[in-house]
């Protein structure tokens, strides 16, 4: 089997590094509260009340906890023993496995499997993922996997507005003080590396019209606006993160 989808080792050494006040850094702005409602909007209306939900790359559990105070069953893996810990800490059960381990380690027949903000372009390879999934949601099941996108115009022109290189397409990235490989998937790539007979449901946009927080990204009217073109050819892999929902076949 393939191991392809094992993350570089200084990724789980830099977000240990970054654990402790990420949240403050991060998951409190409004602007990413939004963009989590969005994600998580799709989640909970593809996976009923009491239903199981594997969290790949699932950090210190913002996600987990919002879906769990809406009744579902959510198991965290991460590859960050930091980022676990925190997410212990808030009462989510939480394990600490690289992505390939993940089938092993939280077990199969989940409704969905959710893998949010950036989790895919901190692996080398997308060989195995659609294995891995299999692995993880039982037939007729959910994937939404959220992914920073190669071209986001506002971040562009947000870095160059502040005098900073464009970070987009770049092959690596600093966290906590270490340099992390980053790899920049397009729609297609993703698409081709689900399981086979999977049918995607939805392609949008998350933070289309606003760059991150540490850009000076902030939650406005324009956000609102994002909604009703997020979906749209021309326009649904330019945001900061690209959204893919798909379905993988029933049983026969």
């Amino acid at each position: 089997m393939s191991t392809k989808v094992e993350s570089d080792p200084t990724i789980s050494r830099a977000f240990d590094r970054e654990s402790w006040g990420y949240e403050a850094r991060w998951e409190c702005s409004p602007l990413v509260q939004f963009w989590r409602a969005r994600v998580l909007g799709r989640v909970l209306a593809a996976v009923p009340p009491g239903g199981r939900i594997a969290d790949l790359g699932g950090g210190t559990g913002a996600d987990a906890v919002v879906l769990a105070a809406a009744g579902r069953f959510v198991r965290v893996a991460d590859v960050s023993p930091g980022m676990v810990r925190v997410a212990r800490s808030r009462g989510v059960d939480a394990v600490v496995a690289d992505l390939a381990d993940a089938p092993a380690v939280l077990g199969g027949g989940h409704d969905a499997v959710l893998a949010n903000f950036g989790v895919l372009n901190c692996l080398p390879s997308l060989d195995g993922l659609g294995e891995r999934v299999s692995g993880l949601v039982a037939p007729g099941g959910h994937v939404v996997l959220v992914w920073m996108s190669r071209h986001c115009p506002v971040d562009t022109l947000a870095c160059l507005v502040r005098g900073r290189r464009p970070r987009r397409g770049r092959p690596s990235a600093e966290v906590g003080g270490l340099t992390v490989p980053l790899r920049w998937w397009s729609v297609a790539e993703v698409r081709a590396a689900l399981p086979q007979g999977a049918e995607v449901l939805a392609v949008e946009a998350i933070g289309l019209f606003d760059p991150a927080p540490d850009l000076g990204g902030r939650l406005g009217r324009r956000s609102v606006w994002e909604r009703r073109v997020a979906t749209l050819p021309g326009l649904r892999a330019l945001g900061d993160h690209t959204l893919l929902h798909a379905r993988l076949p029933g049983r026969a």
